[in-house]
């Protein structure tokens, strides 16, 4: 899911319609929509309509924000870290072995992008739980 989108969503206290989204996070109406009912769908948000008014709203609720942050933070301990880990122990196990020499370089990319991830989702639920 698109943090811009859960970040907008976890701040309005009372929902917010399709239409504010789309001009807030800059998708298009048709991405914001199949993403919504994905996340519907996992029960994430609801949509709604308020009294006197044909706009569609969403919202979310804020427990769900608890859960997504946990479950990024499971992400991390039993994918991420655990990649890391097996990773720097085959760079260094074949780090002077110049048999491997190709093979280490693709796994040291790999790595770094492992590295990458790691520090944005440590970011990204950073920036979750300072929003609760």
């Amino acid at each position: 899911m698109p943090s811009r989108l859960i970040h907008v969503l976890q701040s309005e206290e009372e929902g917010i319609s399709l239409g504010e989204l789309v001009l807030i996070t800059g998708y298009s109406l048709s991405n914001l929509s199949t993403t919504i009912k994905a996340m519907e769908d996992k029960q994430m948000v609801k949509k709604f309509k308020k009294p006197r008014s044909r706009k569609v709203y969403v919202g979310m609720d804020k427990t769900i924000t608890s859960f997504f942050i946990e479950l990024q933070k499971k992400r991390f301990q039993q994918s991420l870290k655990l990649s890391l880990k097996k990773l720097s122990e085959i760079i260094r196990k074949y780090d002077d072995n110049e048999k491997f020499i190709d093979e280490l370089e693709s796994i040291k990319d790999y790595h770094k992008q492992i590295l990458f991830m790691a520090e944005e989702t440590k970011k990204f639920v950073k920036a979750l739980e300072n929003r609760e």
